[in-house]
């Protein structure tokens, strides 16, 4: 399955990034992707994440937040190995050369291991205590999502759930959206989401959110160097639509 949604081969996209435009330098920072070298589905090494930066560099970006899945057991990464991965890039020849700032958190499925390190204080926030979540795209999660967003905010978080748009299970419900909203929730929608990347009904639930002001933030969620060429595509009303929105992304000071 995540063969059919991410790819099931290694790309290496273009030869280099000539063809890119600046088109993101408005949006600063992305705050979701899986850059880190070899440790979930995304960049499987150093050099994968050079070149991830530099077409961040190439299109705008000047701030990116690290978030690798956290989710056991496909992907048994801890704060521990998230930083060794993120020392292993920020320390590899040649990123001196890469204007662009890194920084790590993660992305956290949310089960009963979640609810362990969020009890601990074993989460890793972002800015200004932000932590990025996500749930199943299959099925309905068991967790009280009120219960769960007053317990982070009791330990001075602010909860952002993923790709919203993805969760096929509310795209007949779109009032559990307002919902979260109302509870304190921050919705992230994915790029390649508004683009029609994942499907149409995918895009039609983002363009519901952006048309109901619910956004938040906009994420990349890029996992491979070709997820780059497809949000460098972007179309010009698109793009306009987005520049039109409050986002949160260029006010983050990471």
């Amino acid at each position: 399955m995540l063969g059919n949604i991410f790819g099931g081969k290694k790309d290496t996209g273009p030869a280099g990034t000539e063809a890119y435009k600046p088109v993101y330098a408005w949006l600063a920072t992305d705050m979701h992707n899986h850059i880190l070298p070899g440790i979930d589905d995304g960049s499987p090494d150093v050099e994968t994440s050079l070149e991830f930066l530099r077409r961040y560099q190439a299109l705008g970006f000047r701030q990116v937040v690290a978030s690798p899945h956290i989710r056991y057991p496909q992907f048994e990464n801890n704060n521990e190995k998230i930083k060794e991965a993120f020392d292993r890039l920020e320390n590899a020849p040649g990123r001196s050369e890469i204007p662009v700032q890194l920084v790590y958190s993660a992305e956290y499925y949310l089960d009963e291991r979640f609810l362990e390190l969020l009890n601990n204080d074993r989460l890793m926030p972002f800015g200004n205590n932000y932590v990025l979540t996500e749930l199943s795209l299959g099925h309905r999660s068991f967790l009280d999502m009120d219960q769960l967003a007053t317990k982070m905010f009791e330990k001075g978080l602010r909860p952002i759930l993923a790709h919203p748009e993805r969760y096929l299970y509310w795209s007949k419900s779109p009032d559990v959206f307002h919902k979260l909203k109302s509870k304190g929730w921050l919705l992230q929608v994915n790029l390649m989401s508004l683009l029609g990347y994942y499907g149409k009904p995918e895009q039609k639930t983002a363009n519901y959110l952006f048309d109901e002001d619910l956004v938040d933030f906009i994420g990349t969620d890029a996992h491979r160097l070709k997820h780059f060429d497809v949000i460098a595509a972007i179309d010009d009303k698109i793009l306009q639509k987005l520049k039109s929105k409050y986002l949160i992304n260029n006010l983050i000071n990471i």
